[in-house]
């Protein structure tokens, strides 16, 4: 099962975000009181072959000011489910609800490695 880092802190996505210049990273954002989240997460921890992204994620009713901060310091509207692909500090693919899957989510971190490697 892919281990997934819980997100607690502005620290904690400071981390994610110094990381996201060394390669992609992926960030979920889920609710305890959602079965669609539920379905995301699923979706979410099937990304665990090495050329995946490392995973991080955080509950919203457990740290919501961190969610609201994430919203505003990277100018995507927040969603939960809501499932984020973070490259060089910047999003390169956000995808909510239903339109979370592992294949969206490991196309989108493949395709930022590519496109920074032609640049």
């Amino acid at each position: 099962m892919a281990k997934v880092t819980t997100l607690y802190s502005l620290d904690d996505f400071q981390t994610v975000l110094d990381a996201s210049k060394e390669h992609p990273v992926a960030v979920l954002k889920t609710s305890i009181a959602c079965p669609i989240s539920a379905r995301g997460q699923e979706q979410f921890v099937q990304l665990e072959n090495d050329a995946d992204p490392p995973l991080y994620g955080l509950v919203v009713q457990y740290a919501r000011p961190l969610s609201n901060h994430i919203a505003e310091a990277i100018g995507v509207e927040h969603q939960t489910p809501q499932a984020l692909v973070i490259y060089d500090g910047k999003v390169v693919f956000h995808a909510s609800h239903h339109h979370i899957t592992a294949g969206r989510l490991r196309d989108a971190a493949r395709r930022a490695v590519s496109a920074s490697a032609v640049a």
